[in-house]
Formats: C-alpha cells, sequence, structure tokens
C-alpha cells in the first residue's frame, strides 16, 4: 500500500513534468516530506475544457455518493486488481484518473519487535502515481479528493512489501489522462508494475508522526 509519500516540487517542475501551458498560481502548492491521508496535495487532471490542469485535492476518496466525508480517511489507496468493480472507484476510474507528482514514498518492513521506514525514489527524479479523483458536495463545504492506485510489487521491491504504488511512464500519461481510453487497456497499465531500478533508503522513526514534515526526515540512516 502506500500511506505516506513525499511532494517536494516547484510549479515550474510540473509544468514540464505534464507539458502545461502555464502554472496556475490559484493552486497552492506546499511541500511535504511526509504527506499523509487526510493533507492537501497537487495533482494533475483534464479539466472543463479538456486540457491538463493543477489541482488542489484531498488524500482519500470521498465518493460522489458518501453520506459521510469521513470514508475517505479509508480510501486512500484503490487496488488495480478491482479498481474497475469496487463502487468506490468504478465511477472514478472510468471518467476521472489523475496523475499525482511525487520524489518517493515510504513502506515500513518488521525488523524484530519494531518496524524499519524505508524511503523508495527513482534516483531524485520526479514521477507520477496513477490517481482517481471525486467531487463530493453533501453539505458541510465542497471536497475535492483523490486516491493513489496500487498494484502488486515488482521484483525489485517485493522483498519490502507485496503492493507498491502504480506508477505511470512519462510516456503514458497522456493514455492516462484520456477520457477515450479503453478501460482494459488502462487496466493493464496500473496493473503492470514499473520496472526499477528504485533506491531504497533507511530512515529514522521520526517519520512514524504525521507531525514530523521536513526533508531531515529523509536522510539515512
Amino acid at each position: 500500500m502506500c500511506g505516506r509519500f513525499t511532494q517536494d516540487v516547484e510549479g515550474d517542475e510540473l509544468v514540464d513534468l505534464y507539458e502545461l501551458d502555464s502554472f496556475l498560481p490559484q493552486v497552492e502548492l506546499r511541500k511535504r516530506w511526509n504527506g499523509a491521508p487526510t493533507q492537501i496535495f497537487a495533482v494533475c487532471r483534464i479539466g472543463l475544457d479538456g486540457e491538463r490542469e493543477l489541482a488542489a485535492q484531498r488524500w482519500g476518496l470521498v465518493p460522489a455518493w458518501s453520506r459521510d466525508a469521513k470514508i475517505g480517511a479509508r480510501l486512500i489507496n484503490a487496488r488495480s486488481e478491482t479498481v474497475d468493480s469496487k463502487p468506490a472507484f468504478r465511477s472514478a476510474f472510468r471518467s476521472r484518473r489523475c496523475l499525482v507528482p511525487a520524489n518517493g514514498w515510504f513502506e515500513w518492513q518488521s525488523d524484530g519487535s519494531r518496524k524499519q521506514p524505508w524511503w523508495i525514489s527513482r534516483g531524485g527524479d520526479l514521477f507520477s502515481f496513477a490517481g482517481l479523483w471525486e467531487t463530493w458536495d453533501r453539505g458541510g463545504g465542497r471536497i475535492d479528493s483523490f486516491t493513489v492506485v496500487t498494484c502488486r510489487a515488482g521484483p525489485s521491491l517485493e522483498w519490502l512489501h507485496h503492493r507498491q504504488p502504480a506508477i505511470i511512464a512519462r510516456d503514458r500519461y497522456g493514455q492516462w489522462l484520456d477520457p477515450a481510453a479503453r478501460e482494459p487497456e488502462l487496466l493493464e497499465l496500473v496493473q503492470t508494475p514499473l520496472p526499477g531500478p528504485f533506491d531504497c533508503r533507511r530512515v529514522g522513526p521520526e517519520v512514524n508522526s504525521v507531525r514530523n514534515d521536513f526533508p531531515e526526515l529523509l536522510a539515512a540512516v
């Protein structure tokens, strides 16, 4: 699964990554080195004009039909194996897909009586998780939210955990965002783990607390 990730990014980097016309200043970017569910992140999606745009959304999908927005805290990940059939995700999978920029994510490995946190990255490069997004507005204010799609871990990461975020290769961004894309091709895209190499780094226990959010968390121990 993916329960924490890093989004340390500048606006011009997102313009380049997603081939945007310009950076929209109304999307406030907040750097996160220990990003957690219910926090706000930047995502790239297709806007009403049919063009790519940036949006600020809350991590934890709140389906439009849900009576309570609190459900989002339980829907931070969507399994690629059931994303097309599970009621919470199937509508978003068909028509509201997004890309979630990230520098890396955290995973915890059992080490005797404790769990050792690891930070997984791609050599410092910015990349994108496959995401789904929804708008919820049933009283109490509108919420735009997203979930991160996960898949089985590839050979380079299965020693650490049996699942990993579904990462979309840069030359497939258009396919993932395309409203007319065929579902079988989209499923293949997120059910096939992106091969490495990945950099896996032991980090300190300070990352266990969501109250800690600073770049030193990523230092190797």
